[in-house]
């Protein structure tokens, strides 16, 4: 009896066929655990029976068209593992969630409409009332998946009358009449899915949904499931909301600083973007080139999209659909998320340090912003970190959910501060002291406070009394474009680097470059909720930052600052 599962993973170590790292980990992963099965502190066996009936059991099931399919290897490696990894003592399933990741057109809508038949027909665990779900941020995304197991289904029933007498397919619902089991699709909405209580559910294109609220609402409504599947089927995306977040924890389950054996992982996509010139390496994210005539038919179809991609100057678009890499959607973002990354350094707690301020005040239920740059102008060097305050005008619960952010686990994390105020608006007066706090407590010496003069007239007085340096910074593109454009450099460069700031670095993810008609620019957000007040109170200090550089003086000049000469 073949194993398909092992088949596939030796084929992948050996080089047989090209694979990317994440596959490669996952496949050694495989081979690890087969080598545990024996020990006593290892809950799993793998069933070859098992896995092998639900590949026969799928390979029967036919194209739209009433074709047979021939199933790929890796097919069959991702059903043999889904399937015959079982539980020792129950002989239940092993893996009850999957994350499956591929560029598109890679047949990601034929797995899951063959798990959703599987889970419908071939599985017993309960013997009644099986709910299989597909879900996505869209009812009609959800119904892609459906609709292609009813049409699949229809194919089978006009094979097999005794299933004809079973299934009822209709156009909302597929029922198997004799255990009253069904599948359905539904938009994504707590609301719609809060009263089910699914067997197997799966996620299609999860990259677009803001949040967890869909996956914790179903995970919640399968609690009870001893054999369920929760199954995401997604490509990559644009935003690094709730999916990316997941695709970060499986990179760290698969490279072992994660324990969680209940997880299945299969992540196709490109290592690196450079890839993208080399044919050899495209099937890294399109498995489905293991199949010669597939290949050779998306193989000119993908190149004449990375050739339109090239003459029209952007090839995000192509990475993140073609190859199922992550990108931010836009050309002028100014920080990728993965150059931010790169500059992550161990936190710095200053003491007896120079230090610059950057402050930017809220306007209406907008964040406020501290940040901070400890410089080392001597090699131009320069460490940052960041704090927010968090207004509540509206209910905290509900800018959580428009802003798309868990401010209570970042003020828990030490990142943020959630206004007490009754009224939900921000007190000023705690800016003020925050600053000086972190002042006196640790010895620094101010070199700079710089802010955005709109409404800073409340905190004027206090930081006066100080004798700080106070740096009004305009918020135009004269004064921020040539720092704005500076500070890029400089992290690229490795001059800069900054704490883990979970809050700072949304604000980087959501922060683009607007350009006037002289080609100067600033920062800015694409919409009214995606918050950019830490990195904008950043580059208010880096402006004073930058005219040290050039001025070759770690000391404020304010006159300079009044000055007509204050431009870049």
């Amino acid at each position: 009896m073949t194993d398909y599962v092992l088949e596939y993973c030796d084929k992948v170590l050996n080089g047989e066929i090209i694979a990317n790292k994440k596959v490669r980990l996952a496949c050694q992963r495989e081979i690890r655990d087969r080598g545990r099965i024996k020990d006593d502190d290892f809950n799993y066996y793998f069933d070859l029976k098992q896995a092998n009936k639900a590949i026969n059991f799928m390979a029967l099931i036919p194209k739209t068209d009433g074709t047979k399919l021939e199933m790929a290897l890796f097919q069959k490696w991702i059903v043999g593992s889904l399937y015959g990894w079982r539980e020792k003592k129950t002989n239940n399933r092993r893996y009850n969630k999957a994350f499956i990741s591929m560029a598109r057109k890679n047949s990601k809508t034929y797995i899951a409409s063959c798990i959703a038949i599987a889970s419908l027909l071939l599985e017993n665990k309960p013997a009644k009332n099986r709910q299989i779900l597909f879900v996505s941020n869209a009812l009609k995304q959800a119904q892609i998946g459906y609709n292609m197991v009813s049409s699949e289904l229809r194919q089978v029933v006009k094979l097999s009358p005794s299933l004809r007498n079973t299934l009822d397919i209709k156009k909302k619902q597929i029922t198997k009449l004799n255990d009253d089991s069904f599948v359905i699709a539904c938009a994504g909405k707590a609301e719609t899915l809060d009263g089910f209580n699914p067997n197997c559910c799966i996620i299609d294109e999860f990259h677009q949904a803001k949040d967890h609220s869909i996956y914790n609402v179903i995970k919640s409504g399968m609690g009870q499931q001893k054999n369920g599947l929760l199954c995401i089927v997604s490509t990559s995306g644009f935003q690094f909301h709730a999916m990316y977040e997941d695709y970060q924890i499986m990179n760290d389950i698969l490279n072992q600083k994660i324990d969680n054996e209940r997880q299945f992982i299969a992540i196709w996509e490109l290592d690196d973007k450079a890839e993208i010139n080399d044919q050899n390496k495209w099937i890294k994210a399109n498995p489905l080139f293991e199949i010669p005539a597939v290949k050779e038919t998306m193989l000119e179809n993908m190149q004449n999209d990375v050739d339109l991609a090239r003459a029209q100057g952007d090839l995000i678009p192509v990475l993140v659909k073609n190859f199922n890499m992550w990108y931010q959607s836009t050309r002028d973002s100014f920080i990728s998320h993965k150059e931010w990354l790169n500059a992550i350094t161990e936190p710095i707690k200053p003491f007896k340090q120079d230090i610059i301020f950057g402050i930017d005040l809220s306007k209406s239920n907008d964040l406020t912003s501290v940040s901070w740059i400890i410089p080392d102008f001597d090699n131009n060097k320069f460490y940052c970190d960041s704090h927010s305050w968090v207004a509540t005008k509206y209910g905290l619960i509900e800018k959580m959910k428009t802003d798309n952010i868990n401010y209570q686990a970042l003020e828990q994390k030490g990142e943020c501060d959630i206004t007490t105020l009754e009224s939900g608006v921000i007190d000023y007066q705690a800016i003020f002291e925050f600053i000086k706090n972190m002042v006196d407590q640790n010895n620094l010496n101010v070199l700079g406070v710089c802010y955005d003069p709109w409404s800073f007239g409340y905190l004027l007085g206090d930081f006066e009394k100080q004798d700080y340096p106070l740096i009004e910074t305009a918020q135009n593109n004269k004064t921020l474009s040539f720092p704005t454009k500076q500070f890029k450099e400089c992290l690229l460069n490795g001059q800069i680097k900054h704490a883990d700031n979970k809050l700072l670095s949304i604000a980087v993810d959501n922060a683009i470059l607007i350009y006037d008609s002289t080609g100067q620019c600033r920062i800015d957000k694409t919409r009214a909720n995606n918050k950019i007040d830490p990195i904008a109170s950043l580059m208010n200090a880096w402006v004073f930052c930058s005219s040290q550089i050039i001025e070759g003086s770690g000391k404020a000049n304010n006159e300079f600052y009044k000055s007509e000469e204050f431009s870049f």
